[in-house]
Order: structure tokens, then sequence, then C-alpha cells
């Protein structure tokens, strides 16, 4: 220890200040008590994080977090006045209730925009707005207009902060744009993909009242495209992105016209948990839409997809072969995705890793299989679809992993049938899950439901079975 801290001593002022700017802000903060030569390095970070929740704590009456909210500000005041350094690389700013400290708002921004910030965020979201909540929110706040000017800007986090379409004109820097909590135009996404020719990465979180989707523009470099929850007028997606490698979906289902370039698209995620209601139709859309992104690597598919994928046009599997080398459920485990992990499994020949991802998932009423159904004895291979059609992934999958487990009713019969059909199987890895149950489960049990796994015949003499 006393050799790492002469190591330390021996290096330049400008060294310390490198390395504090590579820690996150709160962390370079925690470095002031190392020694009296640190007390005031981390003052010279060029990452500043001025977060208010570090400061105010969810659950306290209003009273307590007002009072906990001016300390932050009076925090900021002070830190922003005793900084000395010409340059800011990454500044961001998240605070709940602007309205009654615009003037501190517009002081952090400028602050940062005098001191050349590339990268900056700015986040007036209410913590308290849930991911699944239906409500549309107006804006906090608005972008001030010193921003507009400052053309070296080549990211921009702006959440519940609105902006002037017609001002965004001077950021041909910018390669990563997020916006979220915010009413929002298409009119407004063209002009971004026009002024910002070299834009790779496009996020849209929580934003409402845009008419469609059309990503359509000339020489469009994007590689990213995220589209969280938000709310369009017409459910219609048209996406046309030559150079796209990553496309993450959450929403509704709609009608998606998607144009790729086959070489260059490697991983999509979708979930459309938004659905309250089991539509089979939904499973003819979805097949095309996995048609429209063939031949991606890497997929992660939702619950309700694997509910309703096998009542579209192929009910088995895919009518060619995905080239899926990793594949990820996020499921249940319910006897409703049954068919629906099969038409997955069946369609991947070529699968190295399947990841399950255990969570609460979505059960419909009205859930029509596409065959009867008996879920005791599913995973046993009696019934007509499994002997008919065989299941080419066993021959390549090498990795399961397994997070959330509990043990319940159909959890350990499908990784049964894991385990003994997987011939090259080398590692399953699982993961139990940290929460309780109301009929008295626990993290004991969960363990002790995996340590069945041990028993079962093994159809791979190399696989390792791994219990976190």
């Amino acid at each position: 220890m006393a050799r790492n801290s002469d190591m330390f001593n021996k290096l330049t002022d400008y060294l310390l200040f490198i390395i504090v700017s590579l820690l996150p802000f709160k962390e370079a903060a925690r470095t002031s008590v190392l020694s009296k030569r640190w007390r005031h390095v981390w003052r010279a970070t060029k990452n500043i994080d001025f977060n208010e929740r570090f400061f105010v704590r969810a659950g306290e009456p209003d009273e307590i977090q007002e009072s906990q909210r001016l300390f932050f500000v009076h925090f900021v005041r002070q830190w922003m006045e005793n900084y000395q350094e010409p340059l800011v690389e990454n500044f961001q700013l998240t605070f709940t209730k602007p309205g009654s400290f615009r003037d501190d708002m517009d002081r952090c921004i400028a602050f940062a925009v005098n001191r050349s910030v590339r990268f900056l965020a700015v986040d007036f979201s209410d913590p308290t707005w849930g991911e699944d909540d239906l409500d549309d929110h107006a804006a906090l706040f608005d972008l001030p207009l010193t921003v507009y000017g400052h053309a070296v800007l080549e990211s921009l986090k702006l959440f519940s902060c609105s902006f002037r379409m017609s001002e965004f004109v001077n950021f041909g820097l910018l390669k990563d744009v997020s916006l979220g909590w915010v009413e929002l135009r298409m009119s407004a996404i063209e002009a971004i993909l026009v002024n910002c020719p070299l834009l790779q990465s496009l996020s849209l979180k929580k934003c409402w009242n845009i008419e469609h989707l059309d990503i359509k523009v000339p020489n469009l470099q994007l590689r990213n495209l995220f589209i969280d929850k938000c709310k369009f007028l017409q459910d219609w997606y048209g996406i046309e992105a030559p150079n796209l490698r990553l496309f993450k979906y959450s929403g509704a289902v709609g009608f998606f016209e998607v144009e790729i370039n086959r070489e260059v698209m490697e991983e999509a995620d979708l979930d459309f948990g938004l659905e309250f209601e089991f539509d089979a139709a939904a499973g003819h859309i979805l097949y095309q839409l996995l048609e429209q992104i063939y031949p991606i690597r890497i997929l992660t598919v939702c619950s309700y997809m694997l509910q309703v994928i096998p009542c579209g046009d192929e009910p088995f599997k895919m009518d060619f072969p995905l080239n899926l080398t990793h594949l990820t459920l996020k499921a249940a485990l319910h006897e409703h995705e049954f068919f629906g992990m099969c038409f997955f499994l069946r369609s991947s020949p070529c699968l190295e890793t399947l990841t399950i991802q255990i969570g609460p998932g979505r059960v419909f009423p009205d859930y029509a299989p596409p065959f009867p159904l008996a879920p005791d004895n599913f995973w046993e291979q009696k019934f007509p679809p499994f002997n008919s059609l065989p299941f080419e992934c066993f021959n390549t999958l090498t990795v399961v992993e397994v997070e959330g487990f509990r043990g319940t009713r159909h959890e350990l019969p499908f990784l049964r049938y894991l385990i003994r059909s997987g011939h090259v199987l080398e590692h399953l890895h699982i993961t139990v899950s940290k929460e309780g149950e109301e009929n008295g489960g626990n993290v004991q049990a969960y363990h002790e439901r995996a340590q069945v796994l041990q028993t079962f015949q093994k159809a791979s003499p190399n696989l390792q079975i791994s219990i976190y």
C-alpha cells in the first residue's frame, strides 16, 4: 500500500487531473479523502455530473426533499465558482424540479458551454414517472439559446427539456442524440437526421405525439437506433438505414418496414410489453419483422413475442434458418410461451449462447395456442411437433445462462430438457432470484432447487453447471 502511495506521489498534477477525469464524478469526489494532496484534485475533473439524486433521498417528506434540493443547489453554485479549468469534456445535470431554479439551471448549462463541453446531458424528468407510466408529461425546461450555437457538441441528451427545431442547424459534429420525456414531431426527428450528418446513435425514450416513424435521409450514418416506449399517432415504423448495427425497440406492435444492409446489421432487441391483449394477427406482423432484420446474429425477444409468433405464417419455425449465435428470451417460462420458445430454438441452427431472463411476463387469459397444449409433459418430446422437426441448435449450443431462477413449476422441466438434449453443451450458468415469494420462498430455497439440476442426466460429458 505504501509503495502504491509513493507511486501516486511521483505523478504530476496534470496526470492526477487526467486520472480523476476518467472516474465517475461521485467516485472522483471520494478521492479527496486519500491524502492532503488529493483533497482538491477532484475539483479539476473534466467529467462533471451534478446529480440531484445524490442529495435528495426518495421517499422523504416534501419539505425535507426541498431542503435537500436547496443544499444541492448551494453545492453546485460553490463548485462552479471554484472551478479553475478552461475546458470541460463531459457535463451532466440531473434536476427534478427546475421551475424555482431556472436561473441556476441556465448558469449550469452556460458554465459547460463556455468551457467547450463536447458531451452534454440534461435530465429534468421526475424519478416518480415510472417506466410503464401511460401519462404524457410536458417538458419541465427549455433548452437555453446559448446551446444552439455550440457547434463542437458531439453528444446531446435532453430529458424533459424541449428544444427549438428551427435552431437545430449548427450541430454538424453531433454523433449521439438522446431525447426523452418530451413531445416530439416527426419533422423534428427529420431535422436532426438532416442537420447532423455524422449522427451514429439516436435514442427516443417516452416521447409522445409522434405522427409515425420514418428514418430515411440520404447518406445516413446511423448505427444504433433505440425506441423506448414512445407514443405514435400511427403505428407505422419505416427505417432505411444502411449502416444500422443495433435496433432496440420497446413499445406497441405496429407495421414495420425495415431496410438494412445485411452485411452490417448485427443485433436487435424487440420488446412489445406495452401490448395488453393477445392478438394472433400480430404473429404475422412480427414474423415479417424477423424476415426484414435477417441475418442478425444477436436477438432478444419478449414474452409477448413468444406467445404470438407461432400464430404467424409458420407455426413451427422460420421458413429459412436464422443466423443467430446468441438468443435472449425475456420470459416467465409460462406455458403460453412454450410454442414460441420452440419456434426460436428450432429456427436457430447456429445458436451458441442461449440466455433466459426470467421475469413476471404478462399472461393473457384469451391466449389461444396453435396446437393442443399439455404443459406438464410438454418438454418430454412426446407430441408431433417435437417428433417431426428436429432442434439443430443442440449441435452448436455451448452456453446457457439463466437469470432469476426460482425453480418454479416449468423451470426445472425445461432446463432438464436442455441438459438432456445439448450434445455439446459446456456451461450452464444459473443465477437465482434475489427476491422472496409471498408463499414463503426465499433465496436459500431457490439454491436448493437449483442443485437438483446437478442430478439430471447430461447429454454432454463436458457440461459444467454453476449456481450463483
